[in-house]
């Protein structure tokens, strides 16, 4: 394909503003939509940019190009990042609309570059390709001015109009501490509110990376799978347009991406999710959960975080005295020397500094499968789901995309991750290779992998294409697009 288009990552580092934090959350995209959205029988798609970089809609012509198209609508909004986008039908005119997220984590809450995006499509696009017919209709969205990171889309009340989810990820100052996520009703008309306390709770969800609607329990409503960083997977169970949260057990985690699919062919939806993986320093020779503990632990107004693992109950911190005495100089005079806290846990690092913080555990960093036993109705205190750790060769660093393999009835899937944001010390996450991979006799299995493609994957998507085909498009931090057709089909 003719595709030249680029992510270009800003130049904005997140642990100049917060030191402390385990790794940046500004570097969560490009993420993809994908419709048919001028009804030609061809599959386009949407591909958000980051801060500076408007997003970019390419329709596919008939030849298997794709154009830019409606350049001036989207740059008007370039001054946000875009981490996520769907195409749905926003007015009931048949017509795919979209919806884009803003977030970036680089904004504080209230700066109008958080504001998301709804365009809504006049149906005119078979008269030109460069433009299809987007509009940016004023007030069709409640102002919710945080750093948000996903969105998904359903019906959640059967009134025939769809509605959107909306997650929020983390405050840009203040790492740790749980954000709002919300439900956006539809009036059928392109017109959207937030959900009240009695459809669904919101209120400070945590830091949410990832969400679907599915119909976890086949009672024919639209269920919501929500999870994130420092989160165990939520499902918030559907009774009739208003929802009921439970957590699936021991499933906190450092969660980046959830699928939904039903794994084993039984009738239920099961859960791939996408975690940190093994290949880690938080991850080799510790034996309990990781933790993360917030707070203004030396009064100087602004949040720490103090992130430990666990070796036989003890809680020791990540990043050594040096790295913690930038942000926390009291450390300095506390321990004048590395014998003095060599092998020390961080409570007797912190000493009398450590206390009244907000805590939170990772307590599985395996990126892995929840299958879904359909026993009950998944009730609060009955998730219903059973973890099972994916393939070694999905461990090897965060995985961040899925998606099924469209020419194969057995239930093969697509995996892909990568990250590059973290210390030093920590060491950068290179290691995953696109990965194919599939369920059978009760079992995962690795099929075949990508060597040929590097980087950092961040979305994986189909799109019909020209000539009856199906192409992945698989989308990548600071880098180029890859569009990749199977020798099958």
């Amino acid at each position: 394909v003719n595709i030249r288009w680029k992510h270009q990552e800003d130049e904005f580092t997140d642990f100049n503003t917060e030191y402390l934090i385990p790794h940046l959350e500004s570097t969560r995209g490009p993420k993809l939509a994908v419709a048919d959205v001028n009804k030609d029988g061809l599959d386009d798609f949407f591909v958000c940019g980051a801060k500076g970089q408007p997003g970019c809609l390419m329709i596919q012509t008939k030849d298997g190009k794709f154009i830019n198209s409606d350049t001036a609508v989207f740059s008007k909004n370039k001054s946000g990042e875009g981490v996520d986008a769907v195409f749905f039908d926003a007015n009931n005119d048949g017509n795919p609309d979209l919806y884009v997220v803003s977030g970036g984590n680089e904004y504080e809450d209230g700066n109008p570059g958080l504001a998301d995006h709804l365009y809504l499509n006049d149906g005119k696009g078979n008269l030109s390709a460069e433009k299809v017919g987007f509009n940016e209709p004023v007030n069709a969205l409640p102002s919710i001015l945080t750093n948000k990171s996903c969105v998904a889309v359903a019906d959640i009340n059967k009134d025939g109009y769809q509605d959107i989810f909306v997650g929020g990820l983390a405050d840009a100052k203040n790492y740790g501490y749980p954000q709002s996520s919300y439900l956006l009703l539809n009036d059928g008309e392109a017109g959207f509110k937030v959900a009240d306390e009695s459809v669904i709770s919101l209120k400070e969800t945590g830091m949410v990376t990832s969400s679907s609607f599915a119909d976890i329990n086949n009672d024919g409503w639209m269920d919501l799978i929500v999870t994130g960083e420092w989160m165990p997977v939520k499902i918030f169970i559907n009774n009739k347009g208003f929802f009921k949260a439970s957590e699936i057990p021991q499933s906190t985690g450092l969660w980046q991406a959830i699928y939904i699919t039903d794994v084993n062919g039984d009738g239920y939806k099961d859960i791939l999710a996408g975690n940190w993986g093994h290949n880690s320093k938080l991850y080799a020779g510790k034996n309990g959960p990781l933790k993360l503990y917030i707070n203004d632990f030396d009064h100087n107004g602004s949040v720490d975080q103090i992130m430990t693992y666990n070796i036989h109950g003890e809680e020791y911190p990540f990043l050594a005295k040096d790295q913690l005495e930038p942000d926390l100089p009291v450390l300095k005079k506390a321990h004048l020397t590395y014998g003095e806290v060599a092998g020390k846990t961080a409570q007797f690092m912190l000493g009398d500094l450590f206390k009244d913080y907000k805590e939170l555990k990772a307590e599985t960093l395996s990126s892995s499968c929840f299958l879904n036993d359909g026993k009950g109705s998944l009730s609060a205190d009955k998730a219903g789901f059973k973890r099972t750790e994916l393939p070694d060769e999905l461990q090897l660093a965060p995985l961040f995309a899925f998606t099924s393999f469209p020419y194969d009835s057995s239930n093969t899937y697509f995996s892909a991750g990568n990250f590059y944001g973290v210390l030093p010390y920590e060491g950068r996450y290179d290691a995953m290779i696109p990965t194919f991979f599939s369920y059978h006799n009760a079992q995962f299995n690795v099929q075949s992998n990508l060597p040929f493609i590097d980087g950092e994957v961040r979305d994986a998507k189909w799109i019909n294409y020209s000539g009856g085909k199906k192409v992945l498009v698989i989308a990548r931090n600071n880098d180029q697009l890859i569009f990749l057709k199977p020798i099958k089909g």
